[in-house]
């Protein structure tokens, strides 16, 4: 192969990966990974798209994080779930706070979904399936963001 065709090559290769890219991000959409707010902008995962997508149908069921007596006193029930996570302290380790705005890589609920070292107890969900990586960028991108109550 010519110096020309190894360069056509390439620059084809570059722009396959680059469409490839682009489309990913865009079929995104559904699992509070990425939302297209209608302005053709992509934007960070919401509380809402979070609880939707997560915290109602993997965190906030009966016996775990919702019901009368929820787990470590956090009900992540659609209602409750912000005033159970941002800003307050966790009830393993205090020293954390379960969400702490603009810190993720210190908040304690994306320490527990991943595994962490620094945890006290099991990771969660407890016993698994765990959260895919993509579920816990998304809290993590809505953290990182403020953790705005929307």
């Amino acid at each position: 192969m010519g110096a020309r065709e190894s360069a056509g090559l390439a620059a084809a290769l570059r722009v396959a990966f680059a469409v490839a890219a682009i489309l990913l991000a865009a079929a995104c959409g559904g699992d509070g990974v990425l939302l297209d707010t209608g302005t053709g902008t992509p934007e960070g995962p919401t509380l809402s798209s979070l609880q939707t997508s997560i915290f109602t149908p993997r965190c906030a069921i009966d016996g775990c994080h919702a019901g009368s007596e929820p787990q470590q006193g956090m009900d992540l029930s659609a209602g409750k779930a912000y005033a159970h996570l941002v800003r307050v302290a966790s009830t393993e380790l205090p020293a954390f706070q379960r969400v702490t705005p603009k810190a993720s890589a210190d908040s304690y609920v994306v320490m527990k979904l991943s595994g962490d070292p620094r945890i006290a107890g099991e990771r969660m969900p407890f016993g698994g399936p765990y959260l895919t990586l993509a579920e816990i960028d998304a809290i993590r991108q809505w953290i990182d963001a403020g953790a705005p109550n929307d």
